[in-house]
């Protein structure tokens, strides 16, 4: 299914960001001890896997078991934590939150310190992380959900595309599964060997060619390849909405329609959103829809997918 809708927003993320909390090392993810048991409207920061953090913060109506959204920040893969990324965290969760969601905001291990894979071994193992602690945590297992932007939507679609067979299913919890039920991918890269080597964009992909380390010239190809979401599109996959500028000149607006077709050729349902004049964050002046518009287009794709829906009287 593809529906391609036209609009223009205003959408924030920090393109470069503060720093936020790294380890060195590359060792698969560890588990932590301890989980909370959280009552309704309570927020916390827990430790899930390789000694990150994640902000969980509960519904204020909570009666059973809650969908959860995951948010996963950008920042090139080597900045940023669980709580940057402007609107896009700040207003779009609590609007989740207000519609009986459980919003968990995540750091994962960054670069140059920790080489890929260990952003996406992170990101899958907080998925895993709230599949084992469900009962504690007041998780539906079955309806989890992941948002995020650049960096960050190019790790929420691996949640949707890329299966155990990748091989970044490792670390802790591996007896739960890291596959979601709907993707809101923001910007992200989809294809690194067709992002292009000119401009802001190759320095996107230069950025992502250093987090690879010592790797020998030849095998460059192999592994961008490898850690691009299209390369894993399968019948089956959950469903995706995709957001990108027109005028996006960090991640061109061709790697959101390559996404589109390749998920379309799958017979993936999707909704791809052309955004005009939003830029690579969605906040140059004069944008629309706005901040509130556009946090109503994703908690609604949430809801769709994830709250059970009213069926029809007979």
């Amino acid at each position: 299914m593809r529906r391609s809708i036209t609009v223009a927003a205003v959408w924030i993320l920090t393109a470069v960001a503060a720093a936020g909390c790294t380890n060195a090392g590359s060792t698969p993810p560890v588990g932590t001890g301890t989980v909370p048991v959280l009552a309704a409207g309570q927020s916390t920061t827990v430790t899930y896997c390789n000694h990150q953090r994640a902000r969980i913060t509960e519904p204020s109506s909570l009666i059973d078991p809650a969908p959860v959204a995951v948010y996963v920040h950008g920042g090139s893969w080597v900045s940023g934590n669980y709580d940057t990324g402007g609107f896009i965290v700040h207003q779009i969760g609590p609007a989740l939150v207000a519609k009986g969601f459980i919003v968990v905001s995540v750091n994962y291990r960054l670069g140059p310190n920790d080489p890929w894979p260990a952003q996406i071994e992170d990101v899958k193992c907080a998925i895993r992380y709230l599949r084992a602690n469900a009962a504690e945590l007041n998780v539906n297992p079955d309806e989890i959900g992941a948002w995020g932007q650049s960096a960050g939507g190019q790790l929420v679609a691996l949640l949707g595309t890329a299966r155990p067979s990748a091989g970044w299913d490792v670390g802790a919890y591996t007896n739960e599964s890291s596959r979601v039920e709907a993707v809101i991918d923001m910007a992200g890269p989809t294809d690194f060997l067709t992002m292009g080597n000119q401009g802001d964009s190759g320095l996107v992909q230069d950025s992502f060619i250093s987090l690879l380390g010592s790797i020998p010239p030849p095998d460059v190809g192999a592994a961008l390849k490898a850690a691009s979401p299209v390369t894993y599109i399968a019948a089956g996959d959950p469903p995706f909405l995709i957001l990108h500028a027109d005028n996006d000149r960090i991640v061109y607006p061709q790697q959101s329609d390559e996404l589109d077709w390749d998920l379309a050729a799958n017979h993936v349902p999707h909704d791809l959103v052309i955004v005009k004049g939003g830029g690579h964050e969605f906040d140059q002046p004069g944008g629309s829809p706005n901040a509130r518009q556009i946090t109503a287009l994703v908690v609604a794709f949430m809801e769709q997918h994830l709250l059970p829906q009213p069926q029809p009287h007979h």
